[in-house]
């Protein structure tokens, strides 16, 4: 993780002191009332709405069979071949 990164998370990962300087970690607000705020409505619809297409793109990944099976005489290449499969997905 590089500084400018965001990381998305369900409700419960408490990241907060585990991330490296400059990379913020964004979480749905917590139910501590009976109902939501307004503002935490928008704001737990705007992280829906930027997790919808996060999941797709992970869904993309999962059909390239090559990222489920990679040879160990590979290992020293895995990242090379998830950031191609990652482009060929997008």
């Amino acid at each position: 993780m590089k500084p400018g990164d965001l990381i998305l998370a369900d409700k419960g990962f408490l990241l907060h002191e585990i991330l490296p300087q400059g990379v913020s970690v964004n979480i749905p607000p917590f139910l501590n009332k009976p109902q939501f705020t307004r503002q935490q409505v928008q704001e737990t619809t705007r992280i829906a709405r930027a997790r919808i297409h996060v999941e797709r793109a992970i869904q993309r990944l999962k059909v390239f069979k090559i990222i489920s099976f990679i040879p160990a005489s590979y290992r020293s290449k895995v990242t090379k071949i998830f950031q191609l499969c990652a482009c060929l997905a997008n």
